[in-house]
């Protein structure tokens, strides 16, 4: 029995590069969405064969077919489609999906900034498209950045949403009301960051093969990985001035999370009450965000599956410095839970609707 499809909905999405990890986690989220339904999976490889048989625990829940993603098929029979591709494939469409009046939102890095320097800066630092201009500068004025919890004006009723990388999402939902209370001083933050291997894709490489991985731990693009531009550029906004932020990534052997540790120079003395309070102030009433008790660091099982990012403060009142542990599904708060949060949003729906799920556990 094949689910999708089953009953009409009110909103019709499409989903390009269906086949990989982030392309799986809206289908499954979808499968279960009250008010939209998959009118296509569309892809550049792997089509003509059911998804269920890329995904096995799909079958009978997902047996459509993956069709090629030709030009003149995407965007049609869609309010909105969803680019779950590499950077500079929704920038080829976008332009004439917002003329016909299609919704957009995409995973990569192509209108996740406003201003045309950020994009470069961010590019610099992005291997795959360095040097490359932007293929419609225009549009980035439209985009809203999709951080509901902090940016949620601006994806409300958005046409064209750049839904944000998934280091970005635990930096900046970790930091910006430190930043924002004028807790930390804007230039002094340093953020470990640990990521499970789901966070490359599912294309095999000899980085990410099994003896390589398994325990191992390792650091890459130190100081120059682009989520540290861009969780940068959106903190700024915040802060007021320019945030100087050293972020070093690292590989862990687990299939999927992120631990964000961040450390910043405290602005006067305070303590982690205090400083709890004031992030309780800003995410009190956030659906998706648990500022956990004081001494509670659970990390990313405690989170797995879910849409939710939690938050544990501590001080270190004797070298001056707020510690902040962000913890977030990669897969999901990290990337397609986040997107359909933002679709939501887009569409005018209740923003939790389609992802109240239990974290899954152990």
């Amino acid at each position: 029995m094949t689910i999708i499809g089953s009953m009409s909905k009110t909103f019709r999405a499409q989903i390009v590069g269906a086949t990989g990890y982030g392309g799986l986690g809206m289908t499954e989220q979808l499968l279960r969405h009250p008010d939209i339904e998959i009118s296509a999976l569309l892809a550049k490889t792997d089509v003509g064969k059911p998804l269920s048989e890329f995904f096995p625990h799909l079958r009978g829940f997902c047996d459509r077919i993956v069709e090629e993603a030709s030009d003149d098929r995407v965007g049609q029979d869609a309010d909105i489609v969803i680019f779950s591709t590499p950077d500079r494939v929704a920038m080829q469409y976008a332009p004439r999906l917002l003329v016909a009046g299609v919704k957009v939102i995409d995973y990569s890095g192509d209108f996740r900034f406003r201003e045309l320097d950020a994009y470069g800066r961010y590019a610099a630092r992005q291997p795959s498209v360095a040097g490359r201009p932007h293929g419609c500068p225009e549009l980035l004025a439209r985009s809203g950045y999709g951080i509901p919890e902090l940016f949620r004006d601006e994806v409300r009723g958005a046409s064209l949403v750049g839904n944000p990388g998934c280091f970005s999402v635990a930096m900046e939902l970790a930091l910006a009301p430190a930043l924002k209370a004028e807790l930390v001083e804007p230039r002094s933050i340093v953020v470990d960051g640990k990521t499970g291997i789901s966070g490359a894709g599912k294309k095999p490489s000899p980085t990410f093969h099994f003896p390589e991985r398994v325990e191992n731990v390792t650091p890459y693009r130190v100081a120059a990985h682009q989520h540290g531009v861009e969780a940068a550029v959106h903190l700024s906004r915040f802060s007021g001035k320019d945030v100087g932020l050293t972020f070093v990534p690292h590989l862990v052997p687990i299939s999927r999370g992120i631990e964000c540790t961040c450390y910043a120079t405290l602005t006067g003395s305070l303590t982690a009450a205090q400083a709890r309070d004031a992030y309780l102030s800003t995410y009190g009433g956030e659906h998706f965000i648990r500022v956990l008790p004081l001494g509670s660091a659970p990390g990313p099982k405690a989170v797995h599956g879910s849409n939710l990012c939690d938050i544990s403060l501590f001080v270190d009142e004797e070298n001056g410095r707020l510690v902040v542990a962000s913890s977030i599904d990669n897969l999901m708060k990290g990337q397609a839970s986040m997107a359909l949060q933002n679709i939501n949003l887009m569409l005018g729906i209740d923003e939790a609707r389609g992802l109240d799920r239990v974290p899954l556990y152990p």
